[in-house]
């Protein structure tokens, strides 16, 4: 996992190559202007914009992936998400959707919770579960994020 912001002069120091383009591509953009929906950034990176109110974590559960990463900049809004960086417990989980590239679990194990504000990005790889949108202090926000889908082979 990764958390930064594109704020952040020196978001870039440390990030692959592909995921520094791509947040560089996200920065000449108006983020508030982009419609909900996919949008295909290449033909094989596509990111997926959306609107929400946030939820209490108890009444969600978390998503891991296999074949993508995750990288999930907050427009608008405030979120909490859980994350763990311990390898998960696969038994815990649903099916694997593999058109999709998710399974679900409704809780995560050595659970920690960080807090996204506008700009702000957290990239979640492989096998690291994450809980997106949920609320902050109790308080329920609306929300504009998006979500670019990266093959892990790209990296």
């Amino acid at each position: 996992m990764i958390i930064s912001a594109l704020n952040n002069p020196n978001f870039k120091v440390g990030l692959p190559k592909v995921i520094a383009d791509i947040c560089d591509h996200l920065n000449t953009l108006d983020l508030e202007a982009l419609e909900n929906g996919r949008h295909d950034l290449s033909d094989q990176v596509y990111m997926n914009v959306m609107e929400f109110d946030t939820v209490e974590a108890d009444s969600k559960q978390a998503e891991l992936h296999h074949k993508y990463l995750d990288i999930q900049l907050l427009i608008r809004g405030e979120e909490n998400v859980e994350v763990s960086t311990t390898y998960p417990n696969l038994s815990l989980y649903d099916e694997y959707r593999d058109a999709d590239d998710y399974q679900l679990t409704p809780q995560i194990e050595n659970k920690s919770t960080v807090t996204l504000l506008p700009k702000m990005f957290a990239v979640f790889f492989p096998y690291e579960p994450h809980k997106p949108g949920c609320t902050v202090n109790g308080k329920s926000s609306f929300v504009k994020k998006l979500v670019v889908k990266v093959p892990v082979e790209l990296i």
